[in-house]
This record gives structure tokens, sequence and C-alpha cells, in this order.
């Protein structure tokens, strides 16, 4: 495939155009191999209640291209793909999504059952928890006997994509399933091991709707601009992360040297550069009159 080519189903955008058309048999039976296999349940029927692509939407940093799914009982389902790694944000993100979407089906002057019904999540991420090591990762409302409350109404499955490595590295390309096939593509792209397996009917799917994708103009520039989206965004964090380390460290030795002179000296502190900030840990216990302790600093160059 030709390197212009959008080939990466972790971009949301493509991962959306896989999964988001239920008039569309391929979508259908690739919802229903992910629906069934990671939550052990039978759809015969559902619905993609947000099938659109909104180019409007690429442009928002915090937009989850998510495909939301409704099935004939009424259960819900919502689907992600998540290219990034666990945070303490992102788990306190799912959760409050899979509630908000819980709540969402309250209906003024109907009981809680007629309205209540199941909420399942499926987050597909770059990433593995190194305390649950597994493929599939799922979570339900439970008591201290590890029991499943009566009438649960949230389940939370998480996908981690890198695992699916060593499944193939155990099992080997041509003894995977069908979904394990699915995952690897997810993961590693379709590569030349993956074109090797003719008779993979997931396969087959999945380089259709690729190369349809890489024929509209349009769904190619969506792609490639929620990838610099999500660049930036991600570079913008970790601006904010290493400012909130910085100004942690500065607050610290501020706090220090007030704790060990009595003098609060935040001015100065700020003007130092890094070599004497580092240098105050080193010194500071060692001089016992503040003016000397200060010059000894202000003698330090770059």
């Amino acid at each position: 495939m030709s390197k212009q080519f959008c080939n990466d189903f972790k971009n949301d955008v493509l991962f959306k155009y896989l999964l988001c058309d239920d008039l569309d048999p391929d979508c259908i039976f690739m919802l229903k191999l992910f629906i069934e296999n990671i939550l052990n349940i039978k759809c015969h029927q559902i619905t993609v209640l947000n099938p659109d692509l909104n180019p409007k939407y690429v442009n928002d940093k915090d937009m989850v291209l998510d495909i939301k799914v409704k099935t004939t009982n009424g259960d819900i389902i919502d689907i992600e793909m998540q290219n990034s790694t666990f945070s303490k944000s992102h788990y306190c993100r799912f959760q409050q999504y899979g509630a908000t979407l819980l709540a969402s089906q309250k209906e003024k002057g109907k009981d809680y059952t007629e309205t209540a019904h199941p909420v399942y999540q499926i987050i597909f991420i770059d990433d593995i928890d190194k305390d649950n090591l597994k493929l599939i990762d799922t979570y339900r409302s439970i008591n201290d006997e590890g029991m499943v409350e009566k009438y649960n109404l949230t389940t939370r499955s998480y996908v981690q994509l890198p695992y699916i490595n060593i499944i193939r590295k155990q099992k080997g390309l041509k003894r995977m399933t069908g979904i394990e096939v699915a995952l690897y593509i997810f993961k590693n792209g379709i590569d030349n091991d993956i074109i090797g397996l003719t008779d993979q009917g997931v396969i087959n799917i999945m380089k259709k709707k690729l190369e349809k994708f890489n024929e509209e103009a349009k769904l190619r520039d969506m792609y490639y601009k929620r990838d610099l989206n999500r660049a930036a965004n991600e570079s913008e964090k970790q601006e904010i992360y290493e400012k909130g380390l910085a100004e942690g460290e500065l607050k610290r030795t501020i706090d220090l040297i007030e704790a060990r002179y009595g003098i609060r000296e935040e001015k100065w502190v700020l003007s130092l550069n890094e070599k004497q900030l580092k240098t105050i840990d080193k010194i500071i216990f060692e001089e016992v009159v503040y003016k000397r302790f200060k010059q000894l600093i202000e003698k330090i160059s770059e």
C-alpha cells in the first residue's frame, strides 16, 4: 500500500468509518464480531445511533468519534478507539461517560424500570494496564464477595491492543480467530503477513473498507487533520504537565528556604538558573547563615 494512504485504524475517523453504517453488511458484520466476542451478548439486529462523520468534529481536540449502537431490546453499546495510553483522566472520563449514557435514558413521568436499559462500553486502547495483563479487561458493579449486582446496568470492557501481539506469538496468525485478526490489524495495520491470509473474511472486509476510505478525498483530509489535532493535543498536555512539574519544584524550593532560614524568597528563586536551583538541595543544610548561602548560590554560573 502506498505510504500516502490512510491505513491506521487507530485513527478514530477511519475507525468510525469501519463501523458506522448499519445499512452496510460489512459494517454490521464487524459490529457483531466485536459485540458478541467482547461482551458475550447476541445481537440479532442493531441500529447505529450516530452514523454521521461530520468534518466539524475533527477540529475539536476533545470530541470522541465513538459508535453508539442500540439493540432490539433497547440496550446501548458505545464503542470507541482510544489511540493513547491509560491515565487517571481517561479512567474518570470513561466512567463518567458511561454514567451519562445511563442517566440520559430517564424519561419524566416514567418508572426507572421502564427506561433503564443496560449500557455497555467497548474501549479499544493502545496500552496495557500492568495490573491486568489480558486482551479484554471487563468491569461491572460487584459486591465484596465478587457477585455482580442485581440488575447491573453498566459494563465496561477495555480491549488492550498491544496484548494481541503476545497472542500472535503464542498462536501464530493462521490459528488466530476472526476477532483476533481484526485486533491485530487495529494494532499493526494490514502488513505483509496479514495480506497472505487470503481466506480470512475479516481481512477482506477491512481491506475493502480501507480502499473505499482512501478513494474519498474528504475522508482522507479528516483523517490527517485528526492526526494533527491529536498530536497537537498530546504536545499541549505534555507542556502543561512539564510546566506543572517545574512550578511544583519551584514552590518546594521556596518553601524549603523559608523553613530553613525563615525568609520567603519567591522573586529570588524565580530568577535562578537550573544549575543554581539544583545546587540549593546540596548546600542548604551545610550553610547555617542565610547571607552566605545566598552568596554561594549566586556565584554559580550556567
